[in-house]
């Protein structure tokens, strides 16, 4: 039979067969529901990455559920996809891409429930995070596994444990450069009530692999960087008299991490143990009024910041705060409503660190107004003032105000929100921190059921008195909604520092004692819109566009980058069937990957039909 034929019978069947609606079962307990969407046509690829493909074409995507003698005794769920791409699905892939999700929960309504889960995608399409968008997009397969068991015995200590796996590899579009990345994680949860307390205590081991590319850095090669941790911790809270609680919590973090670079032959190893131990006391002896006591202890402040970003996937030699670290502090204040709308707050902090070689000692005091009812029926605020001391830095004063918005003018909705921060303390005590965000919605109905939305945000953040530190961004996007046609825009400008990781460049906040080779300076820019037509009824036709632009600093070597996508499709509901067409345009570029960019077209014209199997 030639492929001409096949495709023909393909088609054949997509416009005759009938919509199935019975469940099937197989023996005496096992029940299924199976659906698929089937697509057949004619596509074309072709550009600067791939070998130009064309011809006729088909995909299919699955939906297989299904329980064994009760819902409750084992159920599960398959989708499996093939053949899929931006062209003719929602799987949003530029590539056919083919891959399966599966779940099954065993025991579900007894007290040993279980899961297992599993997935599986190739020839996909990701993204590889920077600032803006869209990101950089990538190329690659991934795979993943997951299982969970927990025992849920009436007067007995519960059990949890759960273990997962996943690895992936891509290629960024417009470069030769793979990242790859694996990890692994085992968890372990047991909760008790004795008496009064809630007793909880985890285990947790985690590793991360990945080798992420350097042509962001203008080389072309890899980082290689492989963290190991394990992190075990214990909680207990119970009532007080005078409604309060208490809690305390203790956790320790042993964590390794290896960091090489595969062009220098330079390598690092960190090794942090962490110990966190904290408690909380509170009472509201009326109504109104609460007290509260807080404390403290961190003993290694390296292995904090180092868990904090290897577990982002961060692959830099972190801190240089030196081996001797650690933080304590102690606070106690107070909260009163003074009526039903205006409350306060006073707050009394002492702290001790120890970093960089020097110990501070110190205290500062905040105090916080807010009222709650909206001022001139658009209006609610609070305000917090923040004043400290230490041997170093005496009567510094810091401020923080926060304003939010809402107000109905006529047929127009608005809402805002301002937030500002003047020389509020890091986690270092020497470091203060100044930002401020802000944000803005419009809306109006335009009758007929017609609708406009403009939308803007803002932010702008960084270390007080440090240079370089700063980062900012800027957004704003618009809808418009009339009877047959709907359209949209967006921009986004953002820059400021940020670090390499598995998921590519992810800003950070400003953080002290990361080492200046492990930072990337951004500045992006992104902007694109879209439009939605329905000339007549089951038909509709879109488009959509989107731009960005950056440039990125690492090593003295600077990288200009550029993304831009153009989808169109078309659609129209015939009966049963679904005839669409569409066409992509993909291009993306990385000047430090010292290659060309790349560009990608592909258009596809088909049908499609969703079919119960039963």
């Amino acid at each position: 039979m030639s492929r001409v034929a096949r495709y023909a019978g393909l088609l054949a069947l997509l416009l005759t067969v009938p919509k199935a609606q019975a469940q099937v079962q197989v023996g005496d307990n096992l029940k299924m529901n199976m659906g698929g969407l089937l697509t057949a046509g004619y596509s074309a690829t072709y550009g600067d990455q791939y070998p130009s493909t064309h011809g006729l074409d088909f995909g299919a995507a699955g939906e297989l559920s299904g329980t064994y003698y009760n819902p409750s005794f084992l159920n599960f769920t398959a989708t499996p996809y093939y053949n899929q791409s931006r062209a003719n699905s929602s799987f949003q892939s530029l590539t056919d891409s083919t891959g399966v999700d599966a779940t099954a929960n065993i025991f579900s309504g007894s007290r040993f429930p279980g899961f297992v889960d599993y997935h599986y995608a190739r020839n996909s399409t990701g993204t590889f995070g920077l600032i803006g968008s869209p990101n950089f997009t990538t190329i690659g397969n991934s795979q993943g596994f997951g299982v969970g068991w927990s025992a849920l015995l009436p007067n007995w200590p519960t059990f949890s444990v759960s273990y997962s796996q996943g690895s992936g590899t891509g290629t960024v579009f417009g470069t030769n450069e793979e990242s790859n990345s694996s990890t692994k994680t085992l968890n372990l949860r047991s909760s008790y009530r004795l008496e009064k307390w809630n007793l909880n205590a985890f285990y947790t081991h985690l590793n991360i692999s990945s080798t992420i590319p350097l042509f962001l850095g203008g080389s072309q090669g890899a980082d290689v960087s492989e963290s190991t941790g394990n992190s075990f911790g214990v909680n207990a809270s119970r009532p007080l008299p005078w409604s309060g609680s208490v809690a305390v919590s203790f956790t320790r973090s042993d964590y390794s991490g290896n960091f090489q670079s595969m062009l220098s032959d330079n390598s690092s190893v960190s090794n942090y143990t962490t110990d966190i131990e904290t408690a909380v006391v509170s009472f509201h002896p009326t109504n109104k009024l609460g007290l509260f006591v807080n404390q403290n202890y961190t003993d290694n402040l390296n292995g904090y910041f180092y868990q904090n970003i290897i577990n982002s996937g961060g692959g830099v030699p972190i801190l240089q705060l030196n081996s001797e670290s650690n933080s304590s502090t102690l606070s106690a204040g107070a909260n009163y409503t003074f009526m039903r709308d205006l409350y306060g707050q006073a707050e009394v902090t002492y702290y001790n660190q120890q970093y960089l070689g020097k110990s501070y000692d110190g205290s500062y005091v905040t105090g916080t107004v807010g009222y709650s009812k909206r001022i001139l029926k658009t209006f609610m605020v609070s305000a917090t003032v923040i004043e400290s001391s230490n041997q170093f830095a005496n009567n510094s004063l810091g401020f923080i105000a926060n304003v939010n918005a809402f107000r109905h003018f006529g047929p127009w909705e608005t809402s805002g929100n301002f937030n500002y921060a003047q020389n509020v303390q890091t986690i270092l005590v020497t470091y203060t921190t100044s930002y401020y965000n802000y944000g803005g919605n419009v809306h109006r109905r335009l009758g007929h059921g017609m609708q406009w939305t403009g939308a803007f945000n803002g932010s702008h953040s960084g270390l007080t008195n440090y240079a370089g530190t700063d980062s900012h961004s800027e957004g704003f996007s618009t809808s418009l909604a009339l009877q047959r046609i709907a359209v949209t825009g967006n921009y986004v400008h953002s820059a400021g520092e940020s670090l390499l990781t598995s998921n590519g460049i992810q800003p950070i906040p400003p953080t002290p004692g990361i080492p200046p080779q492990g930072l990337i300076v951004y500045n992006g820019t992104s902007y694109g819109g879209g439009i939605t037509v329905t000339p007549i009824p089951r038909l509709a036709v879109t488009g959509s566009y989107a731009h960005a632009v950056s440039d990125t600093l690492s090593n003295s070597i600077l990288s200009n980058n550029r993304t831009e996508i153009f989808y169109s499709q078309l659609q129209y509901r015939l009966r049963q069937l679904n005839v669409f067409a569409g066409f992509t345009k993909f291009s993306q570029g990385i000047s430090a990957a010292g290659t060309p960019p790349g560009n990608q077209y592909s258009y596809f014209i088909g049908v499609s039909r969703w079919i119960n199997f039963f």
